[in-house]
């Protein structure tokens, strides 16, 4: 029996960046799907259900604190992980950012320290809710 691959939504507005990690977590064995803006990447969640969301803060439509609170909302998507990835420093993110994300990161990102967070959240080992 093949093992479930895990889910993960990229909303990133850096084409770079996006591409990137969707190829890296690619040839982790995930299942990814990526979008360039809050208002994609909110409607391809709702499509795609996947096990994690990687979330850019500073998006070009409507803002990541935005996509989280709509996705918080939703019965379905409220309790999906989700990774805010943000170049604000750690004084600058907002409080409802802080207390509704599983882990913040800030940018630059290092691929193992995205990495990292998506494999533990989904092994349930998430120790820290920060990387820095």
């Amino acid at each position: 029996m093949e093992k479930k691959k895990p889910r993960i939504l990229i909303i990133e507005d850096d084409e770079y960046s996006r591409e990137a990690t969707e190829h890296l977590l690619n040839a982790e064995g995930c299942e990814t799907k990526s979008a360039p803006g809050g208002v994609s990447g909110y409607r391809m969640a709702r499509r795609f259900l996947p096990d994690i969301i990687v979330l850019d803060l500073n998006l070009p439509d409507i803002d990541g604190q935005r996509v989280l609170r709509k996705i918080r909302g939703n019965r379905v998507l409220g309790r999906v992980p989700i990774i805010v990835i943000t170049g604000y420093g750690p004084n600058r993110i907002p409080a409802e950012v802080s207390a509704s994300a599983d882990f913040l990161i800030t940018k630059p990102a290092p691929f193992d320290d995205v990495t990292r967070a998506i494999f533990d959240l989904l092994r349930g080992t998430a120790a820290s809710r920060a990387i820095r």
